[in-house]
């Protein structure tokens, strides 16, 4: 919190306050001239003041439902939930004309689908929540948890379609009604891959995990499709029955690759790995173009959580600079690292020249 004259920044309301209770109270730096030392502030504001606070965030705690709606991740996990029902009621209705197990897999594989975009929608609904008293980072490991749950039935749902294949080898059955369960299956399938592209879309517009991984497991489901088209098909002019299940197996290996790939990238996220080399390239090259104002900087350290960066670094600046300079540098560096990766929260620790710093030791 900073309190500068009659202004209040960065200050949070615990709920349950009152106008003869409400104290804001954060730990901050006092600043005198040139010198400051770490204090503990208490504030209490006036009446006016505390009605305005509380009338803000009743505003805030009534449009918060509305805000996440609209969100736009939240919008295209909604889709998912959406389009993952009709594809497979599509398949059910396919496998019911047909009879085949490798469509049956199929639509087991959509049931996965389902629960996966579900839970989706819960953590990125989790996820867009601003920070709070107890979450004061936000809330955007959520997506990540969500991701590996999701790399976890892509693999279950791989697993369940090559067992189900082998099966198939092993004990073919004639199938029946193909031209009408090829249409409909074709139907979902192409619903589907318009599903997978729009949800991948906004997943890679957003930075969203929980997004690109259910982007990710339909991407999986049409391919899983697509192999028992063209198995259906096969079938239908060679009557070969184990064109079908070696199709089948062959998808359900791809498949497995994709749950693993996703399980995995969730649980980096999950274990605060750093930021891309080509993103902490660009926040250095932000300071090094400042080496007039800034001696040095160290202790770079950054990182991701959704669509969120965090990045926190040492800053040596000379030790004659006013207080108001060093903010005012600091907030550009702020700026300038905000647009070039939007989404950045930072935090700067300025530290004094030495000593020896030929500038400030002539003055």
């Amino acid at each position: 919190m900073w309190c500068g004259g009659d202004d209040l920044h960065g200050f949070t309301v615990l709920s349950g306050a009152t106008p003869s209770s409400h104290t804001v109270t954060d730990a901050h730096q006092v600043f005198s001239g040139r010198r400051f030392s770490p204090v503990l502030c208490c504030f209490r504001p006036g009446q006016a003041a505390v009605r305005g606070v509380l009338h803000f965030t009743a505003m805030v705690a009534e449009t918060l439902p509305v805000a996440v709606l609209r969100a736009p991740k939240v919008r295209a996990a909604a889709v998912s939930v959406a389009a993952s029902l009709a594809v497979l009621a599509l398949k059910f209705l396919a496998y019911v004309l047909t009879g085949s197990v490798a469509v049956l897999s199929d639509a087991v594989e959509s049931v996965v689908n389902v629960i996966a975009a579900n839970v989706a929608l819960v953590s990125l609904v989790v996820a867009v929540r601003p920070p709070d008293a107890t979450h004061q980072y936000g809330h955007g490991k959520a997506e990540f948890v969500s991701s590996a749950t999701e790399g976890a039935l892509i693999f279950a749902g791989g697993a369940w379609i090559l067992v189900a294949a082998f099966q198939r080898l092993v004990h073919p059955e004639p199938l029946r009604l193909l031209t009408a369960g090829i249409a409909v299956l074709a139907v979902a399938t192409v619903a589907n891959s318009l599903t997978a592209a729009y949800v991948m879309r906004v997943s890679r517009h957003v930075l969203s995990a929980a997004l690109e991984a259910d982007a990710r497991h339909l991407q999986a489901d049409v391919l899983t499709s697509v192999a028992v088209l063209v198995g259906m098909g096969l079938v239908q002019l060679t009557g070969l029955l184990w064109v079908d299940a070696l199709l089948g197996a062959a998808v359900a290996v791809h498949i497995l690759q994709i749950g693993v790939g996703v399980s995995r990238r969730a649980l980096e996220g999950l274990m605060d790995s750093s930021l891309p080399d080509d993103e902490q390239a660009r926040i250095r090259k932000i300071l090094d173009a400042h080496r007039d104002e800034v001696l040095s900087y160290h202790a770079l350290r950054a990182r991701r959580i959704g669509s969120q960066r965090f990045v926190d670094l040492h800053l040596v600046l000379h030790r004659t600079m006013l207080v108001g300079e060093a903010h005012a540098l600091c907030d550009h560096l702020e700026a300038h690292v905000g647009e070039e990766l939007p989404g950045t929260d930072i935090t700067i620790h300025v530290e004094p020249c030495g000593p020896d710093c030929p500038r400030c030791r002539v003055r």
